[in-house]
């Protein structure tokens, strides 16, 4: 009897032991995929928001350091389209807000760059490049802003032709509104050395047409609405 109590026990320390190692097993009916995760790293001061659809992935990171607590930096691995990782975002936010996070402590969306390095949707990307051609602000052929820094350019510019209007369509849903408020490290080349030149040439954009088309993006949020009315 003992013999068989033993080898039970040791069967069901294994079995916990591998759903450990394996992680938490879904609850029935819910897709991994559908779920938000939320991971803390206390060394670092962060708390890790992470959603995914297929294979585009997007994570939010919250900062419980004093100094970037009103800071959520947004990293993506993504190929949709902005309008469809509003759903995922709208998750990531419900998620935030969830967890307690004050709205004070949500001031600041770390964009990162609009045109990150790897498998990417480009649709950003193409409405700055296409933005600027049609600018009177903006020099094609020296691909300089005619006046004035080419950071401040591209900020005044992205928020007159509103160029993320899924994001502020979230946002206001919410109560809330979102604007780009500081832009860093403008990338500009030709548009014809640019994986989405076909894009841009069906917007009236020529092959040598020097053109802003990455940038890293801040964007400020205000209101409150969104902790108050979030259904």
């Amino acid at each position: 009897m003992y013999a068989m109590w033993k080898q039970a026990a040791v069967l069901t320390i294994c079995g916990a032991m591998l759903t450990c190692a394996m992680g938490r097993v879904p609850e029935a009916g819910v897709r991994q995929e559908d779920e938000v995760t939320m991971e803390r790293d206390a060394a670092l001061g962060e708390v890790r928001y992470s959603t995914a659809k297929g294979n585009c992935r997007i994570t939010w990171t919250a900062h419980t350091t004093e100094i970037n607590r009103s800071v959520i930096r947004h990293r993506a691995e993504c190929e949709l389209p902005p309008g469809e990782q509003v759903p995922l975002l709208a998750k990531l936010l419900r998620k935030v807000v969830e967890s307690g996070t004050d709205q004070s402590q949500f001031r600041t969306l770390s964009w990162g760059r609009i045109y990150p390095d790897g498998p990417q949707d480009s649709t950003l990307a193409v409405r700055l490049a296409l933005a600027a051609k049609n600018s009177d602000g903006w020099d094609a052929a020296k691909g300089v802003a005619r006046s004035g820094d080419v950071n401040g350019f591209v900020r005044k510019l992205a928020n007159d032709e509103m160029m993320y209007p899924e994001l502020r369509a979230l946002f206001r849903e919410y109560g809330m509104d979102i604007e780009l408020a500081s832009v860093e490290k403008v990338l500009v080349l030709p548009a014809g050395r640019l994986p989405f030149f076909d894009r841009l040439q069906k917007g009236g954009a020529q092959a040598g047409d020097k053109l802003p088309f990455d940038c890293q993006a801040w964007f400020s949020i205000r209101g409150g609405g969104l902790w108050a009315d979030m259904p």
